[in-house]
Formats: structure tokens, C-alpha cells, sequence
């Protein structure tokens, strides 16, 4: 929640410095990272022991469709619904092939 509070302040600071700027770049990293963090960790929660999934290119996908043609500003005003992110996990989990089910667990 505090992360999301800096985020948002951060991004009325960028409604003065314009798109592409450095500062709008590094908020566009730390919200990047922010995405994938709390991905892997409720994704982690809920993957069956012996399911091999590699969690962070599924969620470093699934940030990535995110925030595509998004700003800062509007990830912000708008983020995505539960629904949203979960089809975009589901989109990155076809993209990158099949889940692997380890047989000895």
C-alpha cells in the first residue's frame, strides 16, 4: 500500500516532466517490479507442490502486457482488475509453453 501511495505521487510529479523522461523510466521500472513481485508471491501460494512453472518469466511476461501502451499515470488512475491480471497470466502461461507436472513429488 505504501509502495502504491510513492507510485502515485511520483507519477503527479511526472505530469510536469512529460513522457519518456529518466524520472517517468524509473517509475516504470519499480512499478515493472512491483507487478512481478506480488505475482510471484500469490502465484507461488498457489502452485501445487511437483507443478514446475517458471513463476518469474510468467509474471514478468504477464507485467509486461500490463503496462503495454500504458503510462505511469494511468497504471496508476486505472490499475488492472484481478480478472485483467489473471487472463494476462494465462495468455504468458500459453505463450511460454506448457507446465511441466514432476512425477516424483
Amino acid at each position: 500500500m505504501k509502495r502504491m501511495m510513492t507510485i502515485a505521487l511520483l507519477s503527479v510529479a511526472l505530469a510536469g516532466c512529460g513522457e519518456g523522461s529518466a524520472l517517468n523510466d524509473t517509475v516504470q521500472i519499480s512499478v515493472r517490479e512491483s507487478l512481478v513481485a506480488t505475482c510471484t508471491t500469490a502465484a507461488g501460494e498457489q502452485i501445487p507442490e511437483g507443478i514446475d512453472v517458471d513463476i518469474s518469466a510468467v509474471c514478468g511476461c504477464a507485467a509486461d502486457k500490463v503496462m503495454d501502451g500504458q503510462s505511469v499515470a494511468e497504471l496508476v488512475s486505472n490499475p488492472p482488475s484481478p480478472t485483467e491480471a489473471m487472463s494476462k497470466v494465462q495468455a504468458c502461461l500459453k505463450e511460454l509453453g506448457p507446465v511441466k507436472v514432476d512425477a516424483a513429488a
